[in-house]
């Protein structure tokens, strides 16, 4: 017995002994890692890096090309698979442990990758990627994409590690209790699984009655007959349950559905409430769903099918059953309150992303702050008065302008995928209202507004143009009254440029209000007034009263400018005690005097359009001409084209340039004279909507205002049956100065200087625009 039980008890102890061995070796198994390496651009192969380190380089700025990771210690039949997505050659293949993924020796990006495991259960793969202009960006696990694609952006770095995957600890469901109607399918109950990270989530769903309602393997839930029934999700780890209760009714089935109106005309900030007629009216789901193709435009209440008009432009609002998917549809114009109701619509083709939704009156189309390029632009006007419409050009990087276009047509259509630097953006037909846009570019950000065929972005720079603001704004005034001593202000206000004065009584100025009529939204005047005894004082706004009000203390100066109103200024003139109208001030220069001891005894304001130059500045076309005049490219260029000597040569160098066609010259006639006086213009120069871009890009302001029009400025005429300007030549002088109809020019027209009518047409316009420098 005694031997019996020492065997026994020797047996248990080898067998204790055993186990714990084996809990030992247990202990030491080691926890599978990976290993990788990155060839480098100007560096090559690196050295292998381990287990969340760092491969690749984080600041210089350069490439990662193609990268090897392998596993370590990992179980017997388990791979690591990893793919690159490289420039210029997309996702390559999907390669195991140990093979290259990308490119050597080819100078190649890599910008995305994604690595999984095969055959490790219980283990789950990380990694993250440092990338151009990003950094660092978060961790992805298991076939997930780290990079970028589609943003020629590299990747300069990547760490990856091997963890633990997670339990499922509970599963949830979007909703508890619902309804659904025979032959009807809910495809919107979801399941939420705890913890997000977890390794297994596949579900298994099941009905607690087939017959009532089934549910497939993705947990769309189809009634079949009237009664209720219980949807189960159950995790296949854990086998954790949530369920959802259904009630399924019998149904009356929606024929059709329309909307209370098809068509619908809002101005910005209105509101309407969209109504929609079910047939039968004995359906027994009548419920609609609402929807809106440009929320930006007008957005919608999902449910009530209340409208908002956003902003200018054109938005469809659709209505959808829910039984049955039937469809009806009212179209929704919005127009902008301001500006007589004309605004402008426009949108962007974006790199990777095509053609965005149309924007309008000064919201942003393309991207901000993603480093992607646009590709493109189509703008068109809405409600501006017939006849009117708007022209643009777009130059890409490492090319030339494109041909102007217009009313909605694609720019840069000829290299869809190049992408652009820069744009102008002109108006048609629409004297009083200007056109004013911004650009937001690489490096740089918003720059500021400019208008009237301006240059936006950076030609000749490299930088992508990434987004474009547009706005139509129209000319506007500005009112003011006075106050003099024992008087108060004047009864009405006046405006634009009209005297205010004592007539003749010369009495003291003690107070002024000044405000701005039909400006711009968010613009405002600031004026501030010099005071007899006190100094300037604090600066007042719109319709404000500036002075020392009830002190009978006199105003001696002023300054004023505008604020929020690019492209626009305001000039002021004072009538000073014992010296008379002083000259125009301007954008917060002083009008007056100060330390004199002298009173303003007179007043008057003007508001105006500053394209780069105001019409008080316009050089003199008279011998009385300045030194700087006799050395500007357009003297130069008119007193070139005075003998027609030289008219003869240039229009035989034009004639030349076009291959001995002798129609069709004006842009090689007026390029070759330009040459001649020493600019450097391509000589394949051929078409009158690059051109006037090239000369926008030395700097030449674009004009539309005859007195402005000086010896040498080059003029462009529009034929109302094209889209872009079709003839051009040199203006000279004028026939009368007093009278601008008639105008001697040069162009290839004439062997001479001839006369040209300036007098526009039905059909066309002989003056549309004009440049100079």
């Amino acid at each position: 017995m005694r031997k019996a039980l020492k065997f026994t008890f020797t047996i248990g102890v080898f067998f204790l002994l055993l186990c714990a061995n084996k809990i030992v070796l247990a202990d030491k198994i080691a926890m599978p890692t990976v290993t990788y390496q990155s060839q480098v651009e100007n560096i090559g192969w690196q050295s292998t890096a381990a287990q969340e380190q760092i491969s690749g380089t984080v600041g210089q700025g350069l490439r990662d090309e193609a990268f090897k990771i392998n596993l370590v210690d990992a179980p017997d039949g388990a791979q690591i698979k990893y793919q690159a997505h490289v420039e210029n050659l997309g996702w390559q293949n999907e390669v195991t442990g140990g093979n290259i993924a990308g490119t050597v020796g080819q100078a190649l990006r890599v910008e995305a990758m994604k690595v999984s495991l095969v055959n490790m259960p219980g283990y789950s793969v990380e990694y993250r990627a440092q990338v151009e202009n990003l950094g660092w960006q978060p961790w992805v696990s298991d076939g997930q994409i780290a990079g970028t694609i589609g943003s020629s952006l590299r990747l300069e770095a990547f760490q990856v590690r091997i963890v633990k995957a997670a339990r499922v600890e509970s599963i949830s469901l979007n909703k508890t209790l619902d309804t659904l109607f025979v032959g009807n399918t809910d495809k919107n109950l979801k399941a939420m699984i705890t913890p997000e990270n977890a390794a297994v989530k596949t579900i298994k769903w099941t009905s607690s009655n087939p017959e009532v309602a089934s549910v497939d393997d993705n947990g769309q839930v189809t009634g079949v007959s009237a009664g209720e029934v219980t949807i189960t999700a159950t995790t296949v780890d854990g086998n954790k349950i949530a369920s959802c209760n259904y009630t399924v009714s019998s149904i009356n089935n929606v024929s059709s559905v329309n909307i209370n109106k098809s068509t619908d005309n809002l101005k910005v900030g209105d509101f309407d409430t969209l109504s929609a007629n079910i047939l039968p009216d004995n359906a027994t789901e009548k419920a609609v769903r609402w929807t809106s193709s440009n929320s930006s435009i007008v957005s919608v209440d999902n449910i009530t099918g209340k409208i908002k008009a956003v902003s200018a432009g054109n938005a469809v609002i659709t209505a959808t059953t829910v039984d049955g998917g039937k469809t009806a549809a009212c179209s929704v114009t919005v127009l902008n309150p301001k500006n007589d109701g004309i605004s402008v619509s426009y949108s962007a083709n974006i790199n990777g992303s095509g053609w965005q939704n149309k924007v309008s009156d000064g919201e942003v189309s393309g991207t901000v702050g993603q480093g992607i390029s646009s590709h493109g632009f189509k703008i068109e006007l809405l409600n501006a008065p017939q006849g009117a419409g708007i022209t643009y050009s777009t130059k890409v990087i490492n090319g030339g302008w494109t041909y102007l276009v217009r009313d909605g047509a694609e720019s840069n259509a000829d290299e869809p995928n190049a992408d652009i630097e820069a744009i102008t953006v002109s108006l048609l037909n629409m004297p009083g209202y200007h056109v004013q846009y911004q650009a937001q570019i690489q490096n740089i950000g918003w720059q500021d507004w400019v208008s009237d065929g301006a240059i936006a972005g950076t030609p000749y720079k490299g930088l992508r143009l990434e987004a474009l603001r547009i706005r139509i704004v129209k000319d506007f005034s500005v009112q003011y009254k006075a106050k003099f001593e024992d008087n108060a202000l004047t009864e009405n206000p006046v405006s634009d440029g009209a005297i205010i004065d004592t007539s003749g009584q010369a009495a003291k100025m003690e107070g002024i209000q000044v405000n701005l009529e039909n400006a711009p939204e968010g613009a405002k005047v600031e004026y501030e007034v010099h005071v007899e005894n006190i100094g300037w004082m604090s600066s007042v706004y719109d319709g404000a009263v500036a002075g020392a009000d009830g002190q009978n203390l006199r105003i001696e100066a002023l300054k004023m400018r505008l604020i929020n109103a690019p492209n626009f200024s305001i000039k002021y003139q004072v009538d000073v005690q014992g010296i008379g109208w002083t000259n125009w001030a301007s954008n917060g220069e002083i009008a007056g005097s100060t330390g004199l001891g002298l009173r303003i005894q007179g007043i008057r304001i003007k508001v105006y359009f500053d394209n780069g130059t105001d019409g008080s500045n316009a050089i003199n076309s008279s011998p009385n001409v300045t030194a700087s005049i006799f050395n500007s490219t357009n003297y130069k260029l008119s007193e070139y084209l005075r003998p027609s000597c030289n008219i003869q040569s240039t229009n035989e160098k034009a004639i030349q340039l076009h291959g001995g066609i002798t129609s069709n010259n004006c842009v090689y006639f007026s390029s070759t004279a330009l040459r001649m006086v020493g600019i450097n213009v391509p000589t394949d120069m051929c078409n009158t909507g690059v051109y006037t871009n090239f000369l926008a890009s030395l700097g030449w302001s674009r004009q539309i205002d005859y007195d402005l029009l000086t010896p040498g400025s080059i003029c462009f005429t529009v034929d109302d049956d094209y889209t872009c300007p079709t003839h051009t030549y040199v203006f000279l002088d004028w026939v009368n100065p007093d009278d601008h109809t008639l105008a001697y020019v040069a162009d290839n027209q004439s062997g001479s200087v001839h006369i040209r009518s300036l007098v526009a047409t039905q059909q066309f316009d002989p003056f549309a625009y004009f440049m100079h420098e």
